[in-house]
This record gives C-alpha cells, structure tokens and sequence, in this order.
C-alpha cells in the first residue's frame, strides 16, 4: 500500500508505504472519482433517464388500452348477459300466462 499527499510546494511525498501485497499495486481511486465513474457525463445520463421514461410512459399507455380493451369487452358481455337473461324472463313470464289461461278452460 502506497499513500501519497501534495506538500505546500506542489511536490508529491509518498507518507506511507507497505512493501508486503499479495495483489498488484494500483492507483486507488477517491470517493469523487468513483461518483464520477459511475455518472461519466451528467448529460449521459440525463438523456438515458429521459429514453428509460419514455419507453415506461409507452408501456404504460399500452397497458391503459388493454385495460379499456378489457372493460369495453366486459361491458359488451354484461349486455349480452342481461338481454339473454331479459329474454328467459319473457319467455317464462308468456309460459306462465299460457298455463293460467289454460287452467282457467
């Protein structure tokens, strides 16, 4: 391990250094450069923010039309049931009638 500062004079003095390492040395990175790293370019990653909203503003516009595809489908089917059913209750209701004006001969 090597630790190095700058002296007032703008010369760079090595302040520690471990000569036992079981690993290749290498320059270590400051806390600023690894956010730095991680966000290369504010402006990247802005523009890759904006394109991930887009797709998820399009997927969920997509699942907005199934749904109402859904519902227009459910609605279309509670009509469907119901006129059937209109049409049971009629045709018993005109049954019952025959029934009574039978039994009334």
């Amino acid at each position: 391990m090597i630790l190095v500062r700058k002296v007032t004079s703008g010369k760079w003095v090595v302040t520690k250094f471990v000569k036992e390492h079981t690993h290749p040395l290498t320059p270590g990175k400051g806390r600023r450069d690894l956010i730095y790293d991680q966000y290369p370019n504010e402006h990247d990653k802005i523009r890759e923010l904006s394109q991930q909203l887009a797709i998820e503003k399009k997927r969920a516009a997509t699942y907005k039309r199934h749904l109402e595809l859904v519902f227009e489908h459910i609605e279309e089917h509670n009509q469907s049931l119901s006129k059937k059913i209109q049409d049971i209750v009629d045709s018993v209701r005109e049954m019952e009638s025959r029934e009574q004006q039978q039994s009334r001969r």
